[in-house]
C-alpha cells in the first residue's frame, strides 16, 4: 500500500506540473492583451482557445495515468487503460472497467486529482471572465 501511495503522489506531482505548465503558458499569453471594450464575438474567440488548452492538458494528464495503468500491468491494453482513466479523471465511474483489488487506492488518488485539475481550470476561466468584466466596466467609464 505503500508503494502504491508513493506512486501516486509521483503521478499527482506530474499531473500538477503538467497542468501548471500549461496554465503557466496560458497566463504568460494573456498577460499582455488588453481587452477594452470589444464585441462580445473577440472575448468568445479569446475564451474558446483557452477552454481547448485546458481540455488539452487534461487529455495529457489522463494519458499519463493510462500509460502508468499499462506499465504496471493495471490495465491490459492501452485503450482500456485510457478510457478508465479518463472516466476515473472525471469521476464519472461507470463501473464497467474496474483495477485489481490492489489497484484501487491509486484510482482513487486519480479521481481526487482529477477533481482538483478540473477545479484549478474553472478557477483560472473565471479569474480571465472577470477581468474581461473589469475591463469592459473600466472602459465604459
Amino acid at each position: 500500500m505503500l508503494a502504491q501511495f508513493s506512486l501516486g503522489a509521483l503521478l499527482i506531482a506530474l499531473t500538477v506540473a503538467i497542468h501548471g505548465a500549461v496554465l503557466g503558458w496560458l497566463m504568460w499569453r494573456l498577460k499582455h492583451v488588453s481587452l477594452g471594450a470589444q464585441s462580445l464575438w473577440r472575448y468568445y474567440a479569446l475564451l474558446a482557445p483557452v477552454a481547448i488548452w485546458c481540455v488539452i492538458a487534461h487529455l495529457a494528464e489522463i494519458g499519463l495515468w493510462g500509460t502508468f495503468y499499462v506499465w504496471f500491468g493495471v490495465m491490459a491494453d492501452l485503450e482500456v487503460a485510457l478510457y478508465f482513466s479518463a472516466v476515473t479523471y472525471a469521476t464519472i465511474g461507470y463501473g464497467d472497467v474496474v483495477p485489481p483489488e490492489s489497484w484501487r487506492l491509486l484510482a482513487s488518488m486519480e479521481g481526487l486529482t482529477g477533481i482538483l485539475m478540473c477545479a484549478w481550470s474553472g478557477g483560472f476561466i473565471f479569474a480571465i471572465v472577470s477581468r474581461l468584466h473589469r475591463e469592459v466596466a473600466a472602459a465604459r467609464v
